[in-house]
């Protein structure tokens, strides 16, 4: 009886026993999936789970992923049956979908037609790679992108040794574009309806296209209207070298306009242009990649990589307790990683790199916009976002079905061609938070094609958090924020908004029902460093309402300012440091002065979500009274903030106030220490007796945190 117990709880054990399998890029689909003898692919090692997996069992199964690259020319696809799998990856594991370039296949440009289309002193030293030969034919399109245009994958790029080369372009990087000239034609103005039958016609001053006649797929990008936030890449239809005029392709969403600092153009795409180290052409026509080596590289030696899925590298969809641990999701047109529904999903100790669009997306998007429209209603769709920035904007309680608890976890991102996270989650009409979070990450160089809107995070939904992160080095915003209740806190956030005006580093703005979202003890430095136009560190826009923002450190935190409270109602503004800012505040009452579109767009937010009535009435009192409540009735206080060699405190009007308990100050007013900028307050500093129940700001805990920390 005894062996026969015994017998039968071995069973049992072997049965409960987590199961593992090993993948190689040596590997055979034919092998067991043993260390010694692994699988080559991913999709066979899941199927191998699958097969073993027990619907009762919590038991959680392991794949090991093996040092080495896995291509994908599709997306890996893991649903409700695969709940509970950990896919660990060895160092220098990488999933990629990109294709391999051989060495041998780089050769010297020696076609005398395009040896004479080159700069002179570039000739002998340009090399080509002839794609068609390797069998790639789709070279996709660079745009048109931009500012409320969908996010669309990148175009065709190449990489050498992980680092992505840049498209040809005229001017060079760190030399200004074009003036718009003359405008003889804006173009439609899709903002106002207009359908995108053309593009625009307007004059240029230099003679350089005239070395562009062979051309035939030139595109300009730059900020092309008088609103410095509004980026656009459109194609050029041509350039007329007798009246000196460019006419586009596509619109711009406001048409075209000249007059300020930053509307110019830039070209790209021009074989002609490659004059620099890491540049890059791809010709569709021939077939063939034209490009100088970065400086420094000795190709025979390097590794050559052709981006081309343009959809998610990994897709997770109802799974649930689903772990990427240690991997590198890089190389590909589209995104890395997609999220949608399930729990408790976690992307940690990742590299995420070298991607279109963003490096992970939780939630739906929404088909793209084909008319080019700041606001459309749209249909929801997975794998993409698509137009989904405009589509919230006239129909706010969409839920993406983002999921509970998805966490992206110590993981490095950069190089992302638009924006870098999507992080939604939660249901806007009942207020259920999804708890989805983005903890302890480094996000960087992002927005490589789109210049801006598309920021580092972009959070909406309910209940979502971004913590302990550093954002750094992007032409424009790292955090945008939509919905209610999110927490930021605890990041570090620097030389963001490098390019563009009039936008912040957190943005949020023009909905009123937008409450309970709370951002603290973040510290903002060297916002828009370098850059000559309006930038700010924190962005509360048109008639935004009810956030508190506390204990937040902002140095050097704009260069217009370092708050901005663009007119709104029930922010709460107290116990934060602003050092070293031309304008510690800049506060208006602008949503007195709105008219009737204003109200309008005010009115499609409170109605889509009911807010008069229970959950909005109850969670936040304040937002039941908005349309009634006066500016001495609905102020947004700012008190106690200490603002440290700061030039003025605010400009506007005051009644929107009460400002109280605020200290101007010139010299240090006790940090530990100043020179090394080190923020933190000593117990005995002044500031404590000069703004009573002044809160210290853990100024030590700001930014990520060291792994070996913990």
């Amino acid at each position: 009886m005894k062996t026969i117990l015994s017998a039968l709880c071995s069973i049992l054990a072997l049965s409960a026993a987590a199961a593992e399998f090993q993948v190689a890029p040596n590997g055979s689909d034919a092998n067991p999936g043993t260390a010694d003898k692994p699988f080559a692919t991913l999709e066979k090692a899941r199927d191998a789970i699958r097969g073993i997996q027990n619907s009762e069992s919590r038991i959680q199964n392991t794949v090991v992923i093996s040092a080495g690259t896995y291509r994908l020319a599709k997306t890996f696809e893991l649903n409700e049956k695969d709940s509970g799998t950990i896919y660990k990856g060895q160092p220098g594991a990488r999933i990629v979908g990109s294709i391999a370039i051989p060495n041998a296949t780089v050769k010297p440009v020696t076609d005398p037609a395009i040896l004479d289309r080159l700069v002179p002193e570039m000739r002998g030293q340009v090399l080509e790679v002839d794609l068609k030969a390797l069998g790639i034919t789709d070279f996709g399109d660079i745009g048109p992108r931009g500012f409320r245009r969908p996010y669309v994958p990148a175009p065709l790029e190449l990489f050498v040794d992980d680092e992505p080369l840049s498209l040809a372009r005229w001017p060079n990087p760190g030399q200004p574009g074009i003036p718009i000239g003359k405008v003889l034609d804006k173009g439609p103005v899709t903002r106002d309806g207009e359908k995108p039958g053309r593009g625009g016609i307007f004059e240029f001053n230099t003679d350089r296209p005239g070395r562009w006649s062979q051309a035939e797929d030139v595109w300009i990008t730059g900020t092309f209207h008088i609103y410095g936030w509004a980026d656009s890449t459109v194609k050029v239809k041509s350039f007329d070298l007798k009246t000196h005029t460019i006419t586009t392709v596509h619109p711009h969403m406001y048409g075209f306009a000249g007059g300020r600092p930053w509307t110019r153009w830039i070209a790209l795409n021009l074989l002609e242009e490659i004059d620099l180290p890491g540049e890059y052409m791809a010709d569709k026509k021939n077939g063939k990649l034209y490009f100088l080596p970065p400086k420094g590289k000795e190709l025979a030696k390097c590794r050559l990589e052709i981006s081309m899925l343009k959809e998610p590298l990994v897709a997770l969809e109802g799974a649930t307790g689903v772990v990427f641990d240690g991997i590198g999701i890089e190389c590909a047109r589209g995104m890395g990683i997609y999220i949608e529904r399930g729990a408790n999903n976690r992307i940690q100790n990742c590299t995420l790199r070298n991607l279109g669009i963003v490096a992970v997306c939780i939630g739906k998007g929404i088909e793209p916009d084909p008319l080019y429209r700041h606001a459309f209603t749209g249909k929801p769709v997975s794998r993409e976002l698509g137009s989904w920035l405009e589509h919230i904007y006239d129909n706010p309680a969409t839920n993406r079905d983002g999921g509970t608890g998805h966490g992206i976890v110590n993981c490095r991102i950069y190089n992302i061609g638009a924006g870098g996270i999507s992080l939604g989650g939660g249901d806007r009409r009942t207020l259920t938070p999804a708890g989805n979070f983005v903890e302890n990450c480094e996000l960087h160089h992002f927005n490589r094609w789109d210049r801006t809107i598309k920021p580092g995070v972009e959070i909406d939904g309910v209940g979502n958090r971004i913590r302990h992160c550093l954002f750094h080095d992007a032409p424009s915003s790292a955090i945008h924020l939509y919905g209610n209740n999110h927490v930021i806190e605890y990041n570090e956030l620097h030389h963001v908004m490098l390019e563009g005006d009039d936008m912040g580093a957190f943005y949020m703005g023009r909905d009123c029902t937008e409450f309970g979202n709370i951002l603290r003890f973040n510290y903002f430095h060297d916002i828009g460093a370098g850059n000559p136009h309006n930038t700010y560190g924190i962005y509360f826009d048109d008639s935004s309402c009810g956030t508190e923002a506390y204990g937040n450190v902002l140095v050097r935190g704009g260069t217009a300012a370092a708050f901005l409270i663009g007119g709104g109602k029930y922010h709460k503004v107290h116990d934060n440091i602003v050092v070293d800012s031309a304008l510690a505040i800049h506060h208006d009452n602008r949503s007195q002065n709105f008219g009737a579109k204003h109200l309008k767009r005010f009115r499609i937010f409170w109605d889509a979500l009911d807010a008069g009535k229970p959950p909005y009435s109850t969670a936040y009192p304040e937002l039941a009274k908005y349309w009634e409540d006066k500016p001495s009735q609905s102020a947004c206080p700012v008190e106690r903030n200490l603002f440290v060699n700061c030039k003025t405190l605010t400009r506007g009007k005051l009644e929107w106030g009460p400002y109280k308990d605020n200290l101007m100050i010139k010299e240090d007013p006790g940090f530990v220490d100043l020179a090394r900028r080190d923020y933190r307050l000593k117990p005995d500093a002044k500031v404590f007796t000069l703004i009573p129940n002044f809160q210290p700001v853990p100024f030590e805990k700001m930014g990520l945190i060291r792994k070996d920390a913990k």
